[in-house]
């Protein structure tokens, strides 16, 4: 144990002193007790300090170095399955189209077709302005990928008449007097 005298103020002596009697201890006891539980303070302190100052560099080495044995594992694997899928594209590209790319495109259409039917009416007249109705059709790749086409009434008679010829648009009138009919009669029931 070392010995050392400390210089205090009056004041600080005679608080010191009456801690002393109030304790029942010395004051050396009393400042020996607080440099100690300041000097242990500070260590604590010093090493949450060297915590918070970490740079886990020692963990982020062994990380990085795991990490680095697996994506080393995985390329290799990769390696192998990238010969394959090059051998088998170029097995696809040797074959004609028929072969190679039609039974994708037909399990691709049926799809489409099955999702599209799905939508009932399809296509169907609608549209905000009731002056100017649209022929909407919508078609469904997947359940979350769906698009709506509109084209105006108008165009599509216009169109119509162009591909089919002034008879068969001539005709129109009779189909709608028809569905008229229909509509008639359910609205009586």
């Amino acid at each position: 144990m070392t010995i050392f005298n400390v210089r205090l103020s009056r004041e600080d002596e005679a608080e010191l002193s009456a801690a002393a009697k109030k304790l029942g201890r010395s004051k050396s006891e009393i400042a020996r007790d607080a440099i100690s539980a300041h000097l242990q303070k500070m260590a604590d302190d010093e090493k949450r300090w060297e915590t918070l100052q970490d740079d886990w560099s020692e963990y982020g080495a062994a990380v990085q170095d795991a990490y680095g044995a697996l994506v080393g594992v995985q390329v290799a694997k990769l390696d192998a399955v990238r010969k394959a899928f090059e051998t088998r594209l170029d097995e696809i590209g040797d074959m004609d189209w028929e072969k190679a790319i039609e039974p994708v495109y037909e399990i691709f259409r049926r799809k489409v077709i099955g999702k599209s039917a799905s939508y009932s009416p399809n296509p169907y007249i609608g549209g905000r302005d009731i002056k100017q109705p649209n022929v909407i059709t919508t078609i469904g790749f997947a359940a979350d990928d769906v698009h709506d086409f509109e084209i105006p009434l108008e165009q599509v008679f216009y169109d119509y008449c162009n591909s089919a010829g002034r008879p068969a648009f001539d005709v129109i009138p009779a189909i709608y007097a028809r569905a008229r009919a229909r509509i008639e009669a359910e609205d009586k029931k």
